[in-house]
């Protein structure tokens, strides 16, 4: 027993020494490191004060006593660049290599020396010395090649490169700095070929590689449709799956498909469900529709229950109805109102979405039957209003006003009495199309109401040319057809009285304006602005003319000069407290 004591006390002694040596060896280091973090501090201060001279001295005496000083030796080569001294780096970049020749961030920072002083033999015998101290490795290669392909060209540099892949005895080895060097010579098949090695056989640098490709200046899509085909031709799924990245990435919509599908047939379970919602979500971000609407048409298949495959397919009607793929989403539409109980609220409002749908693209015969079929099925529905008024609207645009007129026949509401309006308009019947205009007023939206105001007392105001005219232009408006509408007005105007030939301007100019013809709806007002400065119109011309105007960055200064002479002509105009906020804003955009 005493013997065991004696045994584990002398080991304790020898413990304790260690650590004392330790402990002393460690605060040495400690007060070291301190030492280094002040004169770096200090020496930075000095550089931000532009005292170049005294920072490098600073740094020169710390890299004396530890030359292994990575940050003293890099803080060094910014001042001495700043100075434009940066060779006379050099003793202190051999010094530190002699403490630690396998640094390959200092070899490469003395590789950049030589280039820069133009020391270019003595650069190759560097590099040279770099290889054969570290030849399987990829680094000296890959930090070599970026300095070769400055000091002795691209061809320099990817001999090197492919020479390294020989060394290292990988295929792949380097794949991601050739591919780079020749696609940077224009060689872009060689380049796809080479950065489809680089993917991995894991996948992992897919990212990387798409970056690449879209950075490219041109031949994005077709380097990227080769980079796809090469991914796709592997027996690995990982590499499988990254050719799905980057066709979904590039918007590579015909490519992506059928690898989806491929690549989501070898799944199942959760890896299945994550690669779809991964794969949907990437598709809905580059817009395409096809593939997003499949991805999620797969995950409502696999869905638990009816609430969660609607949820599908509500996102397959957002996508599809956002990229104007009105098929797609009447598709999903359509199973969605099946999947609620007949005669249930859910699916009243479900099916009336589908016949808002059918409405852009169905024939007459079966826009008309979708909406007898509606009315038996729920015939005190509160949309009847707006689908009677869809569907007549489709109607009237297909060439068929008599089937619009009995399809709004026993309906009453705003939205039918609109469209009732626009039918009569179209009739030659102005009067009774003005006052079922007003008579829509009731229960239209403001936002709606405003412009329905607007062209119903300009129709109840003008002479009978002009109310015609209007009542053409309306209903052309009406259809989809704003240019159109615009062109009718702008033409009749020169023949109206001269009193009228303002309001109709300007109500050519709203029309264009509100079909998205912003243009045509410019140039009206301009004509506006121009030939009728006295009347009241000239002020909404002159502020929309701005604003429009203002959208451009070189249009501004024409719109500071046209609200600036509104405010001056007209200072009491109804429109002017809103060119003043305008030309404020116009105006702490030039500061």
């Amino acid at each position: 027993m005493m013997a065991r004591r004696g045994r584990w006390l002398w080991a304790g002694v020898l413990l304790l020494a260690a650590f004392g040596a330790g402990h002393g060896s460690l605060e040495a280091q400690i007060r070291m490191r301190n030492s280094e973090a002040q004169q770096l501090r200090e020496a930075a201060a000095r550089e931000s004060r532009g005292d170049f001279d005294g920072a490098a001295q600073i740094l020169r005496g710390l890299l004396e006593n530890d030359a292994s000083s990575q940050g003293g030796l890099f803080a060094l080569e910014r001042v001495l660049r700043a100075q434009g001294t940066l060779p006379t780096i050099l003793p202190e970049v051999d010094a530190f290599l002699r403490e630690d020749p396998a640094s390959s961030g200092v070899r490469s920072l003395k590789l950049r020396v030589l280039f820069e002083a133009d020391s270019l033999g003595a650069l190759r015998d560097e590099a040279t010395r770099w290889i054969e101290a570290d030849s399987a490795s990829d680094v000296p290669y890959r930090e070599i090649g970026r300095v070769y392909e400055r000091a002795f060209g691209s061809g320099a540099a990817l001999e090197l490169l492919r020479e390294g892949r020989i060394q290292i005895g990988s295929e792949s080895a380097l794949a991601l700095e050739i591919g780079d060097l020749l696609a940077g010579s224009g060689r872009l098949d060689e380049a796809a070929a080479e950065w489809t090695l680089a993917v991995g056989d894991d996948g992992a640098q897919v990212s990387t590689i798409t970056r690449r490709l879209q950075g490219l200046t041109n031949g994005v899509e077709e380097t990227g449709l080769r980079v796809v085909a090469l991914l796709a031709d592997s027996d690995l799924l990982p590499r499988r799956r990254a050719g799905v990245r980057v066709a979904l990435d590039l918007g590579l919509e015909r490519a992506a498909l059928p690898l989806v599908q491929d690549v989501a047939s070898r799944l199942d379970g959760r890896a299945r469900s994550t690669f779809l919602s991964d794969t949907a979500r990437r598709a809905r971000d580059s817009n395409l529709v096809d593939v997003a609407a499949w991805a999620y048409d797969e995950l409502g298949e696999e869905a638990g229950t009816p609430a969660e495959r609607r949820q599908f397919d509500q996102r397959i009607i957002d996508v599809s109805l956002a990229a104007g793929d009105t098929a797609s989403a009447l598709e999903a539409q359509r199973r969605v109102a099946e999947s609620f109980s007949p005669g249930s609220v859910d699916r009243r409002r479900a099916t009336a979405q589908v016949i808002r749908l059918e409405g852009t693209r169905s024939e007459p015969d079966i826009l008309r039957a979708l909406l007898v079929e509606f009315r038996e099925g729920f015939p005190n529905a509160p949309e009847l209003d707006d689908l009677a008024a869809t569907v007549a609207g489709a109607l009237q645009t297909r060439g068929d006003p008599v089937g619009a007129a009995a399809v709004l026949e026993g309906i009453r509401g705003p939205k039918s009495s609109l469209e009732r309006a626009y039918l009569l308009l179209a009739a030659g019947d102005v009067e009774q199309g003005r006052s079922a205009l007003l008579l829509a007023l009731t229960g239209l939206p403001p936002a709606e109401a405003t412009p329905v105001i607007q062209f119903a007392g300009l129709l109840g105001r003008a002479s009978p040319a002009g109310a015609d005219a209007l009542a053409a232009a309306g209903v052309a408006a009406h259809g989809g057809r704003a240019a159109e509408a615009a062109e009718i007005l702008s033409d009749a105007a020169g023949t109206l009285e001269s009193e009228e030939q303002a309001p109709t301007l300007a109500e050519a100019a709203r029309m264009a304006s509100s079909g998205g013809e912003e243009e045509i709806a410019a140039r009206i007002r301009e004509r506006i602005v121009t030939n009728y400065g006295d009347t009241p119109e000239m002020g909404e011309a002159s502020l929309a003319l701005a604003r429009y105007y203002g959208r451009t960055s070189n249009g501004v200064d024409e719109a500071i000069r046209l609200l600036e002479e509104l405010i001056t002509r007209r200072p009491n105009a109804a429109v002017v407290p809103d060119a003043r906020v305008e030309l404020q804003k116009l105006r702490s955009r030039g500061r």
